[in-house]
């Protein structure tokens, strides 16, 4: 496999292939929203916050985004006249009020991970896991002590890989009503003290 290349930052010229590897890699949760696909991806592809993205690029590609939220922002800023220019004013804001389910309160001296996303062409080569080292680099460098994430349990790979980079459980929630819409009934909270 060619040398990986991971950075703070989007480029611009990115953002295209960023909505659509988030779209696609968080399609159980996205699209019973969003319904359209191109829609989708356009209002995430707008939403992008660049400074807030830990990238991987392979030969000039992008192939693997890690967001993260602060106190000032975080990845995906998905404002009402985005999805409202997109869908409609009606249609747009009962996206808006289903997005709200998936919200996540910034906490004081903690990073807050709001996704990571591997290309599915190179998943199994050791990407996520440097995108999650750079993430907890950056969180090192920034002055926070620690870094939290939430997994859903349809995704025990993703938490395996947390587990082995040192995150520790905190606290599970059911979501036994979410199962049929979104395909998962819980979520974990974990920590990593860096």
């Amino acid at each position: 496999m060619n040398d990986v290349t991971i950075k703070h930052g989007l480029a611009p010229e990115h953002r295209g292939k960023a909505a659509e590897l988030y779209y696609t890699a968080f399609y159980q949760k996205l699209h019973p929203i969003f319904r359209d696909e191109a829609r989708g991806q356009a209002v995430i592809e707008q939403s992008l916050q660049p400074e807030y993205a830990i990238v991987a690029m392979m030969n000039g590609t992008l192939v693997g985004i890690a967001g993260f939220k602060d106190s000032n922002g975080s990845l995906l800023d998905i404002q009402p006249k985005t999805v409202t220019d997109v869908y409609g004013f009606f249609s747009g804001w009962l996206r808006l009020l289903a997005l709200s389910i998936f919200s996540r309160e910034k906490q004081e001296n903690t990073l807050l991970m709001d996704g990571i996303v591997v290309d599915s062409q190179v998943r199994g080569h050791g990407i996520g896991s440097q995108l999650l080292d750079a993430m907890i680099a950056h969180a090192r460098t920034s002055g926070y002590p620690q870094v939290r994430l939430d997994v859903v349990d349809t995704n025990p790979r993703a938490r395996q890989l947390y587990e082995r980079k040192g995150f520790v459980p905190t606290k599970s929630a059911n979501y036994p009503y979410l199962k049929r819409i979104f395909g998962f009934s819980g979520a974990t909270t974990m920590l990593k003290t860096v």
